[in-house]
């Protein structure tokens, strides 16, 4: 009898991520790509090379690992003393496991140390789990981003820390 979940373990990514990064978010929206448009899965799936650029830019990028493989991402950032929380990827072959709650977890408690007194997130509108995800971590939904070059939606999330 199993009395624990295995959880991943979450650290800091580095420049020297970026290629798995790039593979992990792309294998974990490939699922969704009809649901969430053409011009939002291409700003959902960016290369290496965007990735990269992430981290010259201010964001922190962490990446979770499971039996040695990334499995999972989160990038956060810390605009005006709150923290937005974005690109939140999970394999699907590690779904459904509390992963990506743990993740999503690990950046709001991330906020919380970097003192932010709110936590924004964003998920694609249509994606139910995301959304649901979310206001399981005490979010609530407050607007809809219409994508102002691209037609994209994006559900905006707010929680107060």
């Amino acid at each position: 009898m199993r009395f624990f979940r295995p959880l991943p373990r979450i650290s800091l990514a580095t420049p020297e991520h970026a290629a798995e990064l790039a593979d992990v978010l792309r294998s974990a929206w490939e699922p969704h790509r009809a649901q969430v448009g053409a011009a939002l899965w291409e700003e959902l799936t960016p290369d290496s090379e965007e990735v990269g650029a992430w981290f010259r830019g201010g964001f922190e990028v962490f990446r979770a690992t499971h039996d040695g493989q990334t499995v999972g991402a989160v990038r956060v950032a810390f605009p005006t003393g709150a923290c937005v929380v974005d690109r939140l990827a999970v394999r699907p072959a590690h779904r459904r496991r509390g992963f990506g709650e743990y993740i999503a977890e690990h950046a709001v408690g991330r906020a919380r140390r970097a003192g932010a007194g709110r936590v924004w997130a964003r998920v694609p509108h249509g994606l139910q789990d995301g959304i649901r995800l979310f206001r399981k971590l005490g979010f609530s939904e407050v607007a809809v981003q219409e994508g102002l070059l691209r037609p994209w939606r994006l559900v905006l999330l707010d929680r107060a820390l």
